[in-house]
């Protein structure tokens, strides 16, 4: 199948092109590096360093003539979406319109959205979330991922089929520690160079963790679904973050207490997505546990945090 992932050099996209190519697939990849890394690009992928909404894009689209189209790029930030929302809108929500404009005018088979699950159902009404939860994100992100969600609902037509996955907080190997997401990574970083390892809030709060090989399986799944679909992809458990503290610190041996600092606003207490849709729709079921995927992190963290 040809395939053009945008954000493939960042973790999440990086993965799925590795993934795809490792399975025959003819990859394109479109990045323009502002929080991607040259060195996470398969050199299998064909590459072409475009902000999405640079005008040539659609003769890159009529040139390698995809048949689908995974949008990963994205501002993936709670923080930063609150400190600049407009820079979070144009990255989530005007370059997204761009993409879906031009996929529709190439006649794309379908595309295939990576939404979030974790900031969209805001503050959860009941836990899991399942994907008839209300809709009710309190950061800009969450608003900007899922204004897009329903971009693709009113503007695609049915003729192209649809497809969201409304991921938990995905984890594992090849993740940014320098941003102001991820807190596997970040925690690894700081715990190998022997520094204060920073919790804001309580620790307390409760996400869904998913490793990226479960990530990439439902994604694998969900290109060879001929029907349009929105689906979670969580675990179906939730894990504080004082938790990842203390697993992460028997891995790596770390003895420092953690900071805490104030909890940054637009941050949810309490997500636990219901992945039964999933279970069902897409025969899709995540295998790695938390104890299992945080030993591997580490592991890649040990092996590659200094190169």
């Amino acid at each position: 199948m040809k395939i053009i992932i945008t954000g493939g050099a960042g973790f999440i996209g990086s993965s799925i092109v590795d993934r795809l190519i490792f399975s025959g697939n003819e990859i394109l990849v479109l990045d323009n590096l502002t929080s991607g890394k040259i060195e996470n690009l398969n050199t299998s992928a064909e590459f072409v360093n475009i902000d999405l909404c640079d005008p040539s894009l659609k003769n890159i689209f009529f040139d390698f003539r995809p048949e689908a189209v995974i949008h990963c790029a994205a501002q993936v930030s709670v923080m930063d979406s609150q400190l600049d929302p407009i820079f979070d809108a144009r990255n989530n929500i005007l370059s997204g319109l761009n993409l879906l404009k031009i996929s529709i005018e190439s006649n794309v088979n379908q595309i295939l959205y990576l939404g979030t699950g974790g900031a969209l159902y805001g503050e959860p009404e009941y836990l899991p979330c399942d994907e008839n939860h209300p809709i009710r994100p309190i950061s800009p992100y969450g608003l900007s991922k899922w204004t897009l969600e329903k971009y693709i609902d009113l503007i695609v037509p049915d003729t192209i089929l649809k497809k969201v996955l409304r991921l938990g907080n995905v984890y594992g190997p090849r993740q940014d520690h320098k941003g102001a997401s991820g807190v596997v990574a970040i925690f690894l970083s700081k715990m190998f160079l022997g520094e204060k390892v920073e919790i804001f809030g309580d620790g307390n709060q409760v996400r869904d963790f998913v490793f990226i090989s479960d990530i990439l399986d439902a994604i694998e799944i969900s290109l060879e679904s001929d029907v349009s679909f929105t689906v979670n992809i969580g675990s179906g458990t939730g894990v504080s973050v004082n938790e990842i503290f203390e697993i992460l610190s028997k891995e790596t041996l770390y003895k420092k207490k953690p900071i805490f600092k104030d909890k940054s606003s637009g941050d949810i207490n309490r997500i636990i997505l219901s992945n039964d849709k999933a279970k069902s729709d897409l025969n899709w079921s995540p295998k790695i546990s938390i104890e299992e995927g945080l030993q591997k992190t580490s592991e890649w963290f040990k092996n590659n945090f200094y190169k």
